[in-house]
C-alpha cells in the first residue's frame, strides 16, 4: 500500500501545524492511551513523558521522511522495534495506538482534519503497523501465494 504525492504532502502539513504545540498533543495522546487501558508500558512520571515526546516528535519526523521509499521505512522501523519492544505492546496495542493517534490528530488538527488528511494518515499509520506487526511479532498482512495455491489446491480434493 503506497501514499500519493498529494497524501504525503497532506502527512507533512499536518504535522507541520502540530509542531509548535506538539508538547499538548503528547499530553492529549498520553491521556487517550491511559483511558483506553492498554497493557504497553507507558511512562508514569511527567519527567518520562517529556522524554518520550521528543522520541514520538523524533520518531514520527522520521516515519514520515522515510514514508516514500518503504525499503528505508522498514530499516527505520527495524532499528525502532526494539525500543518499541521495550514498551512490550500486544497486537491490539498497536491498533489502539493507531485509532488513539487518529482521535487526537483531529483534536489538534480542528478544521484542517479534512477527510482527505484522516485519510492520508489512516493509510501511513496502517503502513506503519504493518510493518511493525511484522518486526515485532513476525505478523504479515501479505498473503504467501504459494500457501494459499496449497491451501486452494487442499480444497478442491475434497
Amino acid at each position: 500500500m503506497s501514499i500519493s504525492p498529494y497524501q504525503y504532502q497532506l502527512l507533512n502539513q499536518s504535522f507541520t501545524t502540530l509542531k509548535p504545540n506538539f508538547h499538548c498533543f503528547c499530553v492529549s495522546f498520553y491521556n487517550k492511551l491511559k483511558h483506553c487501558r492498554v497493557s504497553m508500558t507507558l511512562p508514569e512520571s511527567e519527567r518520562h513523558v517529556l522524554s518520550l515526546e521528543y522520541r514520538l516528535h523524533d520518531f514520527m519526523q522520521q516515519c514520515l521522511i522515510n514514508l516514500p521509499r518503504q525499503h528505508a521505512l522498514t530499516q527505520f522501523l527495524r532499528q525502532q522495534s526494539i525500543l518499541i519492544a521495550a514498551l512490550a505492546p500486544s497486537v491490539k496495542d498497536i491498533s489502539t495506538f493507531c485509532n488513539s493517534l487518529l482521535e487526537v490528530l483531529k483534536v489538534h488538527l480542528g478544521a484542517q482534519f479534512t477527510l482527505a488528511v484522516r485519510n492520508a494518515w489512516k493509510r501511513a499509520l496502517h503502513v506503519f503497523a504493518n510493518i511493525i506487526k511484522s518486526e515485532l511479532f513476525g505478523i504479515s498482512n501479505v498473503v504467501q501465494l504459494d500457501r494459499y495455491r496449497n491451501q486452494a489446491a487442499a480444497r478442491l480434493k475434497t
